[in-house]
């Protein structure tokens, strides 16, 4: 047995191993024989064709955190999507209300349709269509308008309900309504400069949950969201919160009894690397639609849904 300490016994050892990994050294202790066969069999770990994915992930990492994302004419990152069955209708209304522009329309043959349309300095996808068989997805949003009086009396003349008369809070001049498919607006006018940036869009989506609280983690963890405000009552609930993805916003809270209903909503996300966030959405708990996948129309996308039921489309463009 030899009388050098153990230590050195294995740095010899491992020295000559790396020369002929076939022989394990007649001098070393008895203890330490495990130790050297595994580190024989680790010898060549990590392998080249692990190395070079490994290069290869850092780099597509590192150049994505300064990558921007080229978006489509009049899109931002945060996109709705609302998708009813009288979609020809619903397009109809954001124009009337909202002086809405219509810039882009598809059918397929089993007679569904989408369509884009540009609200102010925003975008929104409209879907279904009278052969749509789905379940709809309403949403409840906030449009800034130069004039909330007159968008208000003109969304209560297409048909829709009121929720909350016209007032002054919170540094806008701003009513509710209801429209006969489901949506929950917010007509707004700011009444001075906003404080947030990102928050003075034309369109933002307001999404009531329940946990809210634990909704912004999700959204921090999934998206990189950042908390931008947050006003939290005394019994542990978020009574809003605004938190900022990429150059957009969108705002939250838990559900009130005298609140808006709570809406699962559609959302298109545009982002640098959709795999990346795709893989980071999921780590945060959402449950996949599909993985991110070329798509003909010039956007690279994949689909999940949290626990909230909210589904996002992630996208980058090819």
């Amino acid at each position: 047995m030899s009388k050098q300490p153990l230590i050195d016994q294995l740095d010899l050892a491992v020295t000559q191993i790396l020369v002929n990994p076939d022989v394990i050294p007649p001098f070393v202790d008895a203890s330490l024989v495990d130790l050297l066969q595994l580190a024989r069999d680790l010898r060549e770990v990590p392998r080249p064709d692990f190395k070079a994915r490994l290069r290869s992930e850092l780099e597509r990492k590192a150049s994505m955190s300064t990558k921007t994302v080229q978006f489509r004419q009049g899109f931002r990152t945060v996109t709705p999507y609302i998708v009813v069955a009288a979609a020809e209708e619903m397009i109809a209304f954001v124009k009337q209300v909202f002086g809405a522009e219509e810039t882009f329309r598809a059918g397929s043959a089993q007679g569904s349709m989408h369509a884009e349309v540009r609200i102010g300095d925003s975008m929104m996808m409209i879907g279904g269509g009278a052969a749509y068989t789905g379940p709809t997805k309403p949403a409840t949003i906030r449009v800034y308008v130069e004039n909330s009086d007159e968008a208000y009396r003109r969304a209560l003349d297409a048909g829709a309900v009121s929720t909350l008369e016209m007032n002054d809070n919170l540094g806008e001049r701003f009513g509710c309504v209801q429209d006969r498919f489901g949506n929950q607006w917010i007509i707004s006018t700011p009444l001075g400069p906003h404080y947030l940036p990102g928050y003075q869009r034309s369109v933002t989506p307001f999404i009531y949950t329940q946990d809210a609280a634990r909704f912004i983690d999700f959204l921090k963890q999934a998206f990189g969201g950042e908390e931008l405000l947050r006003v939290d009552l005394p019994e542990s609930k978020v009574k809003h919160a605004v938190i900022r993805l990429g150059d957009s916003v969108v705002a939250t809270g838990d559900l009130r009894e005298e609140s808006v209903p709570s809406l699962p909503t559609m959302l298109y996300l545009y982002v640098p690397d959709v795999d990346a966030v795709y893989d980071q959405a999921i780590r945060a708990g959402a449950q996949s639609i599909h993985p991110p996948t070329d798509q003909p129309y010039g956007d690279r996308n994949g689909g999940v849904t949290d626990a909230w039921g909210n589904q996002w489309y992630i996208a980058t463009p090819l």
